[in-house]
C-alpha cells in the first residue's frame, strides 16, 4: 500500500539535490621483503627479507625483533612467627649488571637495511634454477630457521659434569636445627660466599663437586641438617655469528647453548650462506663443523658443539645449488657437497621418487658458460643415468607416468552418475550400470548411447538406443569404447512431488499432492469446501509460470516508458529558452526518475483472475476449472464487508459496504476529490482482481463487497510521450493488483 501512495505523489515537482564526489588517492606500499635489488658493498651481505624473496628460495627469519628478558626466580622469604623456632636466613644475591641496569639479554639487532642479494636479479627471473618455479620451490632447510627462537637456556637443568663459572647462580636450601634459603652468585673471582659457612672457591668445580663441597662446609658447623643444592640462572657467554648469516652479530647466550641454539637465534644461514659446512672457531682453531642436512635428514647432531665464551661461528658461502622438481617426495633447492655430484645424490636428498614417477624420462635444464640455456633428457633406467654429473644451477625435472585412464560418462536416472574408467573391448554397458549403483526406479527401459569415432574427415557422431534392463541382466553384451556417453532417460512426465496449496476459509487447508490432469474443483472438494464466512468471489489464485510472464511484461513496459521519458526530457531541455524553462525541465526529469525508481521495484504476483461461485461444485465444467500445476496456490479470504477508497481523495479510508450504495457516495464519505485528482480515470478494482473504469459510459459501475475505489492523480506528459499514458494505466493496475494480494494475504 505504501508503494501506491508513493506513486500518487510523483506528480508534484521535485527538487534535485547534487552531491559532490571527491577523489581518493592511494599510496603505493613499499615492497619490503619481496625484491632482490638494491646496492651492496660485499656479496656476503644479506637482506632481512631473504626468506620472502621472489627467487622461490625461502631462508630463515624475516627480521622480526624479539627480546628475551629472563627474570630471576628467587625463593620467597618466609619468616616463622614462632620465637622458639630457629631463625631463617634468606639471602638473595644479584648479578652486577642486574643490580646496575637490569638489561635484557643482548642479541644482534634484526637487519633492516635492504641490500643486494648474492643471486643475480636476472637469474631470479629467468634462470634454469628459478624459471617457472618461483614461489613453489623453497630452499631445503630454510623453514627450520623460519621462526626466531629466544634464549631459553638461562634456567636449563644441568648435569653433574657441568663446570661452575663466575656469574652462575647457586640455590641453597638448608633445614634442620637452622634454616637457610639463599640464592647466591659466584663472583668474578670464582668465590661463592656461603651464609654462616664462609667463602668457597666454586669456579672450576663440576656441579657434583660443588654439591659435595657445600655439604662439607655446613657439616663443619651443623650436626643435624638436610641440604639441597641446585643451579639457578646460569652465566652468559658472548659468541659471534659471522659470514653469510641472516642476522650476523654478537650474541649473549646461556653457557649451556650449542651451535644449533645460536643458529636458531641468528635466523640460520642467509640465501648466500652454506648449510653444509658451518664452522665453530675457538682461539683461531676450527673445533667443529656442522652439516644441517645431517640433523634434518638423519636426526644426527654431529658437529653441534657446546660453545664457550668468545667462540666464533662462521657460515661460509653456499656451495653448488641444484633444484629438483616434479615427482620426488621432497621437491626443493638443495646444496650439494663435494662428494655429492651425481643425479642419484640429488634424488636421494629429495627423498627418492614418488610412486607415480616415470623412470623413462628425466630432464636437466642447465646454463652453459653463462651464455646459453640448454636442456637434455635421459632415462633413469639407463645404466649411466644415476651417475650423470650435475652442475651449479641445474634444474632436475622428474615427470609423472604419462597417459591416463580410458573413461566413459553416464548421466541421467542412475544412482551414481559420473565418469567411469573402462577397458576397451572388455567392459560392457551392464558392467558400468552396476558400478553406477543400478537404475533408479524412475528410469525408462531404453537409454541413449552417443559415440564419437575418428575419421579422416573429422569426428563422426552416432547415437544408438540400448535396452538398459537387458544390459543389467546380462542378456546383451554391449561393449563400450573410449569417451562413450550414456544417457539414462526418466519415464515421461515424471514429477514425484507435484503439489498444490489451498489456504484461508477452507475446512481442511494445506498442501495436497495432485496427479497429472487434476483440476481446481477436485482440490477444493478434497479440502472439504468453503466455510460459512468464506468469500469465494475474492479468491486469489497464484501460479508461478504466470508470475514469470507478468514480470517480463512489467519489465518490457518499464523499458518502453524509460525510452519515451528520456526522449521527452531531451526535447524539453533542448527547446528551453529561459532559465525558468531549464529549471522546470530539470525538475520534471527528477520527478520522472523517481517514478521510474518506484516502478522498477514492482514485482509480479502471478495472480490469475478467477470467478469462483459460492457453491464450489458449480465450477465444474466452467472455464475456471483449470488443470492444476505444481506449486499452484489458492487462497479463500474471509468476507470483508468493506469498501476501500484510496488515492487522490481528501481522506483515504475504509467504509462499511452497503448494498446498492453508489460510488459517488463512497467518494463523498472520503471527503471528495482532491485538487489534483483525475476523476475521469477513477478505477474500481474488484475483489476477484479485475479492474474496471468507474465511469465507463453514462452509468457508474456498481460497487460490491471487497472492492477498491482508486482515484489517480493527474500526470502531465509531453507530446513526445504519446503512449506513456496508456503504459501508466497498465502499470497502475499492476500496482493495485500487487497491493490487493498483499492486503488479502495479511
Amino acid at each position: 500500500m505504501v508503494l501506491i501512495f508513493y506513486l500518487f505523489t510523483l506528480a508534484a515537482p521535485a527538487a534535485s539535490v547534487a552531491a559532490d564526489a571527491g577523489a581518493v588517492a592511494a599510496a603505493a606500499a613499499a615492497l619490503t621483503g619481496h625484491g632482490l635489488g638494491g646496492a651492496a658493498d660485499s656479496p656476503g651481505d644479506t637482506t632481512a627479507s631473504e626468506g620472502a624473496s621472489d627467487s622461490g628460495i625461502f631462508n630463515g627469519d624475516t627480521g622480526a625483533k624479539t627480546s628475551a628478558t629472563p627474570q630471576t626466580t628467587d625463593f620467597p622469604a618466609t619468616i616463622d612467627p614462632s620465637a622458639s623456632e630457629p631463625q631463617t636466613t634468606v639471602v638473595n644475591e644479584k648479578l652486577e649488571e642486574e643490580r646496575l641496569h637490569n638489561p635484557a639479554t643482548t642479541s644482534a639487532p634484526a637487519a633492516t637495511t635492504s641490500i643486494s642479494s648474492p643471486i643475480d636479479p636476472r637469474e631470479a627471473s629467468g634462470s634454469t634454477m628459478y624459471d617457472n618455479l618461483r614461489g613453489r620451490l623453497a630452499r631445503f632447510g630454510a623453514d627450520f630457521f623460519a621462526s626466531r627462537r629466544a634464549n631459553t637456556l638461562t634456567y636449563a637443568p644441568v648435569g653433574p659434569n657441568y663446570v661452575v663459572a663466575p656469574g652462575d647462580e647457586v640455590r641453597i636450601t638448608l633445614w634442620g636445627y637452622d634454616d637457610i634459603r639463599a640464592n647466591l652468585v659466584v663472583d668474578r673471582d670464582g668465590v661463592l660466599t656461603l651464609p654462616k659457612a664462609g667463602p668457597l672457591n666454586a669456579a672450576g668445580m663440576t656441579f657434583a663437586e660443588l654439591e659435595k663441597a657445600v655439604n662439607n662446609a655446613y657439616g663443619r658447623i651443623f650436626n643435624d641438617f638436610e641440604i639441597n643444592v641446585s643451579m639457578g640462572k646460569l652465566h652468559t657467554i658472548n659468541v659471534y655469528v659471522t659470514g653469510h648469516a641472516s642476522r650476523p652479530g654478537a650474541y649473549a647466550v646461556s653457557s649451556m647453548a650449542t651451535l644449533i641454539d645460536i643458529l636458531s637465534q641468528a635466523g640460520g644461514p642467509a640465501l648466500s650462506g652454506s648449510m653444509r659446512a658451518i664452522e665453530v672457531r675457538r682461539g683461531n682453531k676450527k673445533i667443529a663443523t656442522l652439516d644441517i642436512y645431517e640433523l634434518l635428514l638423519h636426526g644426527s647432531r654431529k658437529g653441534d658443539a657446546r660453545l664457550c665464551d668468545g667462540d666464533v661461528i662462521f657460515i661460509p658461502t653456499v656451495g653448488n645449488l641444484v633444484s629438483v622438481a616434479g615427482n620426488v617426495k621432497r621437491p626443493a633447492v638443495y646444496e650439494l657437497t663435494k662428494n655429492e655430484k651425481h643425479l642419484a645424490d640429488i634424488i636421494k636428498l629429495a627423498g627418492g621418487l614418488t610412486s607415480g614417477a616415470y623412470k623413462g624420462r628425466v630432464q636437466i635444464v642447465r646454463v652453459k658458460d653463462n651464455t646459453i640455456r640448454t636442456a637434455f633428457e635421459s632415462e633413469l633406467t639407463q645404466k649411466n643415468a644415476a651417475s650423470q654429473k650435475l652442475q651449479d644451477g641445474d634444474l632436475v625435472k622428474i615427470f609423472a607416468v604419462p597417459g591416463g585412464s580410458i573413461n566413459i560418462r553416464i548421466a541421467g536416472a542412475v544412482i551414481q552418475p559420473g565418469v567411469y574408467a573402462i577397458e576397451p573391448g572388455t567392459t560392457t554397458l551392464g558392467d558400468v550400470l552396476k558400478r553406477a549403483g543400478g537404475l533408479l526406479y524412475t528410469a525408462a527401459a531404453e537409454g541413449e548411447l552417443t559415440r564419437i569415432q575418428v575419421s579422416e574427415q573429422g569426428p563422426v557422431t552416432t547415437r544408438t538406443m540400448v535396452n538398459l534392463r537387458e544390459a543389467i541382466d546380462g542378456k546383451g553384451r554391449f561393449l563400450l569404447q573410449r569417451d562413450d556417453y550414456i544417457f539414462v532417460r526418466t519415464v515421461p512426465d515424471w514429477n514425484l512431488y507435484r503439489s498444490a496449496r489451498i489456504t484461508g476459509r477452507i475446512l481442511y487447508p494445506g498442501s495436497y499432492a495432485v496427479k497429472q490432469g487434476e483440476r481446481l474443483s477436485s482440490l477444493i472438494e478434497r479440502a472439504g469446501g468453503f466455510t460459512e464466512d468464506a468469500f469465494p468471489r475474492g479468491a486469489v489464485f497464484i501460479r508461478d509460470s504466470v508470475r514469470v510472464q507478468q514480470q517480463k511484461s512489467i519489465d518490457d513496459m518499464i523499458l518502453r516508458l524509460e525510452r519515451e521519458m528520456a526522449a521527452a526530457a531531451n526535447q524539453a531541455v533542448s527547446t528551453a529558452t529561459t532559465t525558468k524553462d531549464v529549471t522546470f525541465a530539470q525538475a520534471e526529469v527528477t520527478q520522472k526518475d523517481r517514478l521510474m525508481t518506484a516502478l522498477r521495484s514492482l514485482k509480479a504476483t502471478g495472480r490469475v483472475i478467477m470467478q469462483i461461485p459460492p457453491d464450489y461444485k458449480l465450477i465444474k465444467g466452467s472455464p475456471y476449472d483449470i488443470v492444476l500445476q505444481d506449486g499452484d496456490r489458492l487462497h479463500i479470504p474471509v468476507t470483508p464487508g468493506t469498501v476501500q477508497v484510496i488515492g487522490s481523495v481528501t481522506a483515504q479510508s475504509t467504509f462499511v459496504f452497503r448494498t446498492g450504495q453508489p460510488i459517488s457516495e463512497y467518494i463523498r464519505m472520503a471527503g471528495g476529490y482532491s485538487a489534483s485528482a483525475n476523476a475521469k480515470r477513477t478505477y474500481i478494482m474488484k475483489a476477484d482482481g479485475s479492474t474496471v473504469r468507474a465511469f465507463a459510459g453514462k452509468r457508474a459501475q456498481k460497487v460490491e463487497d471487497g472492492d477498491f475505489i482508486v482515484v489517480p492523480e493527474k500526470l502531465m506528459f509531453q507530446p513526445a510521450m504519446r503512449n506513456t499514458t496508456d503504459i501508466i494505466d497498465i502499470v497502475y493496475k499492476l500496482v493495485l493488483g500487487v497491493a490487493a494480494v498483499d492486503y488479502i494475504f495479511k
